[in-house]
C-alpha cells in the first residue's frame, strides 16, 4: 500500500509525541514517504483533532506524555472510537505490558528507525471501504404485488378544470347508475 488513497491524495497519519524533536523525526520520514502528517503533543489535543478529521487513516503515538492519557490508554480509546485507524505505539522505556495493546496495534521500541517506522505504519493500515457499485442493468425487475393503481382510480377520466393541479388530483366524479 502506498502512502496515496484511491483518489491520489496523500494518507492522513496522526503523530503524538510531546518531544518536538523526536515528533519532527517521525513527521519528516512520514511526510518524504508521501503522507500527510497532523502532530498533536499529547492524547488530549489528538483526541480533538481525531474528532475534527474524519480523514485520518493511522496514528503514531509515544506512551510517556503530558496530559491526562497515557499512550497506551489513549490507543484503546481510538480503537474503540474508531476501530477504523491503525495504531502504531512507541517507547524509549516501556513496553506493552501489563497495559495491553488493542487488537492489530503494533508497538516498535525507540530509537527507531525510518524503515521500521514505515513498515509499522504501512501494516497497521486498513484498505479503504470502497462502494459497491452495482449497474443498472444487472438489477433483477421486480414485479409488483399489488396494483400500482386503487382500483377505483381511471387514468381515462377527464379533467373538470376545478382545481389547480389537474385532472387527477380532483376527486373523481360518482360512477353513473346503470
Amino acid at each position: 500500500m502506498t502512502a496515496k488513497g484511491e483518489a491520489d491524495k496523500p494518507t492522513v497519519i496522526l503523530l503524538v509525541e510531546d518531544e518536538a524533536l523526536v515528533r519532527m523525526l517521525g513527521a519528516d520520514i512520514l511526510m518524504d514517504s508521501g503522507f500527510r502528517v497532523i502532530e498533536a503533543v499529547n492524547a488530549d489535543e489528538a483526541l480533538t483533532l481525531l474528532e475534527a478529521r474524519p480523514d485520518v487513516r493511522a496514528i503514531f503515538t509515544d506512551v510517556e506524555m503530558p496530559g491526562s492519557l497515557n499512550g497506551f490508554t489513549f490507543a484503546r480509546l481510538v480503537h474503540r472510537a474508531w476501530p477504523q485507524i491503525g495504531i502504531v505505539i512507541t517507547s524509549g522505556r516501556e513496553g506493552p505490558g501489563d497495559e495491553g495493546m488493542p487488537a492489530g496495534a503494533l508497538f516498535i521500541s525507540k530509537p527507531f528507525t525510518a524503515s521500521r517506522l514505515l513498515e509499522a505504519v504501512h501494516a497497521v493500515l486498513r484498505p479503504e471501504p470502497q462502494p459497491i457499485i452495482v449497474p443498472l442493468q444487472d438489477v433483477p425487475a421486480v414485479e409488483p404485488s399489488a396494483p400500482v393503481l386503487p382500483a377505483a382510480v381511471s387514468l381515462d377520466q377527464l379533467p373538470t378544470g376545478n382545481g389547480v393541479t389537474g385532472g387527477l388530483a380532483q376527486p373523481l366524479s360518482e360512477p353513473p347508475d346503470a
